[in-house]
């Protein structure tokens, strides 16, 4: 169903706009006048079936939404309402990609739904998490407050995912362009030396012997292994978008023992912070462990997650299901434990979150740390291998002819 972009009039003749699913311009109006608009125009009509190139680069990222997400909770702080504050954002130049979303928003909201029913159509941007802490800060009169805490915490998880990918960023150039050189070197100037050591009969170790075969290969086949290469990379992409195979592959990565260890402190951070901020809300314990469980079993080990909620669905405490569900650290699950006996889970919640957060970082830096020096022996080892196995070879040549 296509979606058209109208312009209307609010009986105090404001002017509004907005886009609206529709089967045809005679139904947008209909619609509009059952809002009780005087419809100026709705001419511009916005496909959105199917999948382009323009529409994938014209979706928000996740630094967008966060900027939007405070900068509303600033208006509302100011005493902005919703709607006015959602019209200056529209209508602010860094809005950007994002514009659409809101004004999808504001239209949503002037047909009658709530602001967390209106960001639940947009679940790519707006995560489960984030619809409902938004429903409990409009059922509470705190959604300023609201939205500046998810914007803090979004600000602090976007740093700690810039930092680890500016840190990767060094070594995967190393490797990037090492293999480039290494198969402009397979591909164009090792067939110089190959002629000359076969016809003379070199001496040639297991080494040059493969670079050789993988010469040969590489320029007698170099447009059939490139299309295979190309198919590659797209199906897996079009492999990865699917939530079953992504899961699978990353609960595969994630036996590492070293990823372990990362998987299982992030696991850690992540189940406290959430915690914490929706109990700390006023959310119970039962529903926002409900809500816990759609973003930690992205993390894996599902049935452990939901056996762990059923245990306190039925009563029992939350320490003791995480204990037997064995899906946190046993000192999350202490300092948890501690708490829950002395009523202040909210805040122990918050802390464990930064104690796991700050161990997160110190693993990750060690990985860093030892991955682009592990980048560049390697590197050194395949090339030196390479250049050492054709002397060699080049120096039983000049033997034979001498």
């Amino acid at each position: 169903m296509p979606n058209f972009r109208y312009r209307a009039m609010t009986q105090k003749g404001e002017v509004v706009s907005g886009t609206i699913a529709a089967a045809s311009r005679a139904e947008v109006a209909q619609r509009i006048e059952y809002l009780g608009l005087v419809a100026i125009d709705a001419d511009a009509e916005i496909q959105t079936e199917g999948w382009s190139l323009s529409r994938a680069l014209s979706r928000p990222g996740p630094a967008e939404v966060t900027i939007f997400t405070r900068d509303l909770a600033l208006l509302l702080k100011a005493g902005a309402r919703l709607n006015d504050a959602l019209e200056l954002l529209a209508n602010d130049m860094d809005a950007g990609r994002l514009r659409p979303v809101i004004n999808g928003i504001k239209t949503a909201l002037l047909s009658g739904e709530s602001f967390a029913e209106a960001l639940a159509r947009e679940p790519t941007l707006f995560p489960p998490m984030y619809v409902a802490l938004v429903r409990v800060g409009e059922m509470s009169g705190g959604l300023d407050h609201i939205l500046e805490t998810i914007g803090i915490e979004r600000s602090r998880a976007e740093a700690l995912r810039r930092k680890v990918t500016g840190a990767l960023q060094y070594p995967a150039f190393v490797l990037l362009a090492a293999g480039g050189v290494l198969i402009f070197f397979v591909t164009f100037v090792l067939p110089q030396f190959s002629a000359v050591l076969r016809d003379f009969n070199a001496k040639t170790d297991p080494v040059i012997e493969v670079f050789l075969a993988l010469s040969d290969l590489l320029r007698g086949h170099g447009l059939e292994i490139g299309v295979a290469v190309a198919v590659s990379v797209i199906g897996g992409g079009m492999a990865w978008r699917r939530p079953s195979v992504r899961a699978g592959l990353l609960t595969q990565i994630a036996r590492l023992p070293v990823i372990s260890t990362i998987v299982e402190f992030h696991r850690a951070a992540l189940f406290s912070r959430n915690l914490g901020i929706l109990l700390g809300s006023g959310v119970a314990l039962t529903a926002t462990l409900r809500i816990l469980i759609d973003i930690m079993t992205v993390t894996g080990n599902a049935p452990a997650w939901s056996a762990m909620a059923d245990r306190v669905r039925h009563g029992g405490r939350l320490a003791d299901a995480l204990a037997a569900s064995a899906v946190l650290p046993p000192v999350a699950v202490r300092m948890l434990r501690l708490g829950e006996e002395t009523g202040q889970l909210p805040t122990l919640s918050g802390r464990v979150a930064d104690f796991y957060e700050e161990k997160l970082q110190r693993q990750l830096d060690r990985v860093v740390a030892i991955i682009g020096p592990a980048a560049i022996i390697l590197i050194s080892v395949v090339v030196g291998g390479l250049i050492v196995s054709v002397m060699t070879a080049l120096l039983s040549v000049t033997q034979v002819v001498g």
